[in-house]
């Protein structure tokens, strides 16, 4: 659920996603530990600006690791040529090994051995399974995505199938996984691909060519897929590479940085060159960046990595570090201009862990926003039907359903979320308050609670309102005001897709999702919120229960008609 411009509406968030790296950490000044600590800088300057494009299509968002108690940074001067990669590639036939050990360890059932005799044809259907695999593991842990990936193999088992299907069984199918744009780039890849006869019913096996033509992929997704399902030699850098890169090269600069960025996928495009050209090794490539990627999840990890279990242990300069400085530079010798200071160097220049690196990004306070969520509920006879709104198909949440909200400033009233609550009626049914009372409507409503929830930049309090239009008699529905605007019946809340805040608002004052009991709330401690108590914010001149509650009804005051 996101702002509403105006009753009624609703206004989407950007929904940017990884493709590079994820950044991590913060290099904020906080408390930690008791310590003051100070953000620090170099005492050498890095000259001019980086221009140079680092191939990044999307920032990716940022995933937190174990703060460190740091005091004052020390400048650690080296020369630029100890990033060199000389160790790292003297080191890839024991990585390649120790990957061959570990290779079906998690059991991915994308991850197969290159096969050179395969047709391109084949290729491409390699290629499609891993494509939907790297775009799953965007934000989500390969535990988590192994059974999604069946499930969408099994209904689109190719890329000619996934072609057909619309946005709404993808959403529907990815219900769960969240950063619903992922899912909405595998359905407009798939049609690009099978619209144009120049792909041949494939992704392209040129990484530049994928990454500019297919919605959704970047140089690392590209360059994953294009090294996996057709043995290029290409390279990639993801999270669990970028922060693997920091610590074997010893790079303490700014994550975001264009510098950095390029000199990581400097040294990764070096490393890539330094494989051996065997052609009876044509898969060497996918290997060794399966393997990069292996070791920075589950040996080189954020916090408490395994430095005793990596094979690449005697090359790794952060490794290093920890039993001697870094080399003073040597007279002639190219001064690095990328690195900034590492805080708590000890006295004789040692680092204090390999956790120093990457260097600790600085975080953007998230913003802070609160709706007024409207639950509304009609009854006729024995029959009940729900409002939802469709959110536009692009942005934060698109293409998902949720109940009509409207923003609302952050001290307002709980009177003045209820008048918005009600005021927002006439936003959503083309007739008049005073029409449906008519037309013998009665109106209950009740401030449920309110309740927090977190986006990745955006700390969200929903204020929940249910509103329940109540009819005798089976009379036809109101009328919908927009083209966005939906009828649902039970059947029709529990398949759509929502997102998991709906899904919290829904369990505030039914119980759970796929609850339709408001009594059930109630029984279950729910429709409190977080700290804020149930109350009720309408005056009228009656009483009544509805759905195991006693509420207000309200006497809807006479208005003219809308036609009127």
């Amino acid at each position: 659920m996101g702002r509403a411009s105006s009753p009624g509406s609703v206004y989407t968030v950007s929904d940017s996603e990884s493709e590079p790296y994820a950044p991590e950490g913060s290099s904020s000044p906080r408390k930690a530990g008791g310590k003051r600590v100070v953000k620090a800088r170099s005492t050498i300057q890095t000259k001019g600006k980086d221009k140079a494009k680092a191939g990044v299509k999307r920032k990716a968002d940022e995933s937190d690791i174990e703060d460190v108690p740091i005091g004052l940074a020390v400048a650690r001067p080296h020369s630029k040529e100890y990033h060199a990669v000389g160790a790292v590639a003297g080191l890839q036939e024991e990585l390649l090994s120790w990957f061959e050990g570990v290779r079906e360890k998690r059991g991915m059932p994308w991850r197969k051995r290159y096969d050179p005799s395969l047709t391109m044809e084949e290729k491409g259907q390699r290629a499609y399974e891993i494509w939907v695999s790297e775009i799953m593991l965007q934000q989500t842990q390969v535990a988590t995505v192994i059974a999604y990936w069946q499930r969408w193999i099994e209904k689109w088992p190719t890329i000619a199938e996934l072609a057909k299907a619309d946005v709404e069984e993808v959403n529907a199918m990815w219900r769960g996984l969240g950063y619903y744009r992922r899912a909405r780039s595998l359905l407009a890849g798939a049609k690009t691909v099978m619209g144009d006869k120049k792909y041949q019913g494939r992704l392209p096996d040129s990484p530049s060519q994928m990454e500019k033509e297919i919605d959704g992929v970047g140089r690392y997704t590209a360059g994953a897929i294009c090294s996996m399902a057709y043995g290029v030699r290409t390279p990639i850098i993801d999270g669990n590479i970028h922060r693997l890169f920091t610590r074997l090269l010893a790079i303490h600069a700014s994550q975001v940085a264009p510098q950095t960025i390029k000199a990581l996928w400097t040294a990764a495009v070096e490393l890539i060159e330094t494989l051996p050209n065997d052609p009876a090794r044509q898969g060497i490539a996918g290997d060794w960046n399966q393997a990069l990627m292996e070791l920075g999840s589950q040996v080189c990890k954020p916090v408490g990595p395994d430095c005793a279990s990596c094979p690449l242990q005697t090359g790794c300069k952060a490794y290093a570090e920890l039993k001697s400085p870094a080399p003073v530079p040597t007279s002639g010798s190219a001064i690095c201009t990328l690195c900034e200071s590492i805080p708590d160097i000890k006295a004789d220049g040692r680092i204090p862990a390999v956790t120093v690196f990457p260097m600790r990004k600085e975080k953007k306070a998230s913003r802070e926003e609160e709706e007024v969520v409207c639950v509304t509920e009609v009854r006729r006879g024995e029959e009940t039907h729900w409002v939802f709104v469709k959110r536009p198909e692009k942005g934060l949440l698109a293409g998902l359903f949720e109940p009509p909200t409207i923003s609302v400033e952050a001290d307002a009233s709980i009177e003045r979320q209820k008048t918005l609550a009600i005021s927002n009626l006439d936003s959503t049914f083309a007739q008049s308050a005073a029409d449906l009372q008519k037309a013998g409507y009665s109106l209950f409503h009740s401030a449920i609670s309110s309740i927090p929830h977190i986006f990745s930049h955006i700390n969200m309090t929903y204020h929940v309102q249910h509103l329940v239009l109540s009819h005798p008699d089976a009379v036809p529905l109101p009328t919908l005001v927009g083209a966005s605007a939906v009828w649902l019946d039970a059947a029709g809340v529990e398949s759509a897709n929502i997102g998991t805040g709906v899904k919290k608002v829904w369990a505030e004052i039914y119980g759970s999702w796929g609850s339709f009991d408001a009594g059930a709330a109630k029984e279950k401690g729910k429709g409190k919120g977080k700290g804020v108590k149930r109350k009720s914010v309408v005056k009228g001149d009656a009483e009544a229960e509805a759905g195991g509650k006693k509420v207000k009804k309200i006497m809807m005051p006479m208005m003219p008609s809308k036609s009127s």
